[in-house]
């Protein structure tokens, strides 16, 4: 069972950013978000060219692992839980993960819409 909320994103995420409006340098730029800040602004140090921007949560879209990575679930009755990607569902653009942290721990959860995880960032 999943129940969604409104979008969301949370500090420590990989964000793809999907707006053409910074430039060819920036359209599809990978960055981790290091700060949330208002209702829907993010500040994003991106991954290659090492910059910080700030942008709307509207330019950016979440971004999927490889499976058996880890992801933050962002939306739903799971929001804030850590879990490992199962399998993506590419024709339903969902995937299915198990929980790793918080009170649903090894729960299996089928069919959470793309843009309601995101790949974790790590320091490695």
């Amino acid at each position: 069972w999943y129940q969604r909320r409104v979008r969301g994103v949370s500090e420590g995420i990989i964000v793809k950013i999907i707006t053409k409006d910074l430039g060819k340098d920036y359209f599809k730029a990978k960055g981790v978000i290091e700060e949330v800040f208002d209702t829907y602004g993010v500040k994003v140090k991106l991954l290659k060219l090492g910059k910080k921007i700030k942008l709307d949560q509207s330019h950016l879209e979440t971004v999927i692992p490889q499976v058996g990575r880890e992801v933050l679930v962002l939306n739903g009755a799971y929001e804030g839980g850590r879990a490992v990607l199962d399998k993506m569902n590419v024709d339903k653009f969902t995937v299915d993960v198990t929980m790793r942290s918080g009170p649903f721990k090894g729960r299996s959860v089928r069919d959470i819409p793309y843009e309601d995880v995101s790949k974790l960032h790590c320091n490695d």
